[in-house]
This record gives C-alpha cells, sequence and structure tokens, in this order.
C-alpha cells in the first residue's frame, strides 16, 4: 500500500507553500517534515500505512534528500516506524501522542522558564509585550489566529533562548515542532484570549525575576493545553 492521491479539498488546507510562507529561513527538509507531520495528524497518511520517499518527492514536488532527512527525523520521533528491508509505516497517533508530547514540554518548558526570570533581557520582554498588545488589538478579526500561532511560536522560543542552556533550547525546539502542528490543526478562536492571558501572567513572572513563579505558571499553562488538546484533537 503505498500514499494515496491526496483530494483538492486536503490539499488546500495544507499546501506545501503554506509552509513555505510560514518561514522562509527554514532548512527545506524542515519544510517537508512540517508538511508531512500535518498529513500524519490531518488523517490524510494513516496509521499502518506504507510510504515510498520516491512517490513523496512526486507528491511534494521536491527533491529526494529534503524528503529522506524529514522521514528520519519523523522516525526518530515515532510517528513513522522503520523495520530491516521495509518501507516504512505510518504510526498510530493517539491521544496518548498528544499527552506525552505536552508532558516532556511541561518538564523542559517549566525549567526553562525558570532559567530565562533571571536571565532575560528587559528588550526580549518589550518584544513580547508589543506582540502581544498587537495581538490583543485584532482577537475579532479573521486573521487573528494565524498572528496567535506567530505570537505563541515567538514567546516560547524567546524564552527557551534566554534559558542560557543550548541542549534546552534544542530539546524544546524539538517538541514544539511536533506541538506547532497539532496548534494549527485546531483553529478555534474563542481560545485565544484566555491563552493570551496565560502567556501575559508568565511574562509577569519572567519581568519580576520570579524563578519559582515562572516555573509553575508555565507549567499550569502548558498543563491546561494538554488537557485541552487531548480531549478536542484526537480520538483514543
Amino acid at each position: 500500500m503505498t500514499i494515496p492521491a491526496i483530494d483538492s479539498e486536503a490539499e488546500t488546507n495544507f499546501p506545501l507553500e503554506m509552509d513555505l510562507r510560514d518561514s522562509e529561513i527554514m532548512r527545506l527538509s524542515d519544510i517537508v517534515y512540517m508538511r508531512l507531520l500535518r498529513m500524519i495528524l490531518s488523517g490524510d497518511l494513516k496509521p499502518g500505512q506504507q510510504v515510498s520517499e520516491l512517490e513523496l518527492t512526486r507528491h511534494l514536488k521536491v527533491s529526494r534528500t529534503p524528503v529522506h532527512e524529514a522521514m528520519g527525523q519523523l522516525i526518530k520521533d515515532g510517528l513513522v516506524i522503520q523495520r530491516p528491508n521495509r518501507r516504512p509505516v505510518i504510526a498510530d497517533f493517539s491521544s496518548d501522542d498528544v499527552y506525552d508530547i505536552y508532558e516532556m514540554r511541561c518538564i523542559l518548558e517549566s525549567e526553562a522558564a525558570a532559567k530565562a526570570a533571571s536571565r532575560i533581557d528587559r528588550v526580549t520582554i518589550a518584544r513580547l509585550h508589543q506582540m502581544a498588545d498587537e495581538l490583543k488589538s485584532i482577537l475579532d478579526l479573521p486573521h487573528a489566529f494565524d498572528q496567535w500561532v506567530r505570537f505563541d511560536d515567538e514567546f516560547h522560543a524567546a524564552i527557551a533562548k534566554a534559558s542560557g542552556s543550548k541542549r534546552l533550547e534544542e530539546d524544546i525546539t524539538r517538541y514544539r515542532r511536533l506541538n506547532g502542528v497539532i496548534n494549527k490543526l485546531h483553529r478555534d478562536v474563542s481560545v485565544l484570549e484566555p491563552a493570551l492571558e496565560e502567556h501575559l501572567d508568565i511574562l509577569k513572572s519572567l519581568e519580576d525575576r520570579d524563578v519559582e513563579g515562572s516555573r509553575q505558571k508555565m507549567r499550569r499553562h502548558l498543563e491546561e493545553w494538554q488537557r485541552f488538546f487531548v480531549q478536542h484533537l484526537v480520538k483514543k
């Protein structure tokens, strides 16, 4: 069984060009990874389905190398299974996987927030406040969700960087990459206002140099979204 033709509606929902607009500085293999991850989470690539790198290169209209690198990362992340002398197979993605992704984020990002509380600079704090203010002013507009995704990415990336730990930042980036696609598959704008308030609460603790407050608020924030996505996104 090989990758099926994707219907026109699915193609509209998950175009490669959307990933290119999302981040022009991403490596092509990262863009392909995000596209394949979306196809797995959306069900275009189904659990147990065999995939061919050659067919994926034709479908995505890219060369073999970025597809091979993206598949390698998906195998490392446990989303694709590779057995000896067999084609890769799409792994089952369940609510347990969503739970585990957020559990790792809780562990990593609560520690990053604690470290960042004593290291984050005023310029970064001011930039995040400005982005939050801009987002708050458009929450009732159609493009608010796309702006939210950019703010959320920048917010968590800035805290990871401010932790001062390169390894911690890299691990956070890995799990946020998995989480980023989950974010984009649920576009309910009614959740944006409380989510923004949670971010501002974390930012206040960082601004106050409150190490333990930053740690606890980040953990509570991620635990709340862990419950939300396990309940709303993936069926057990």
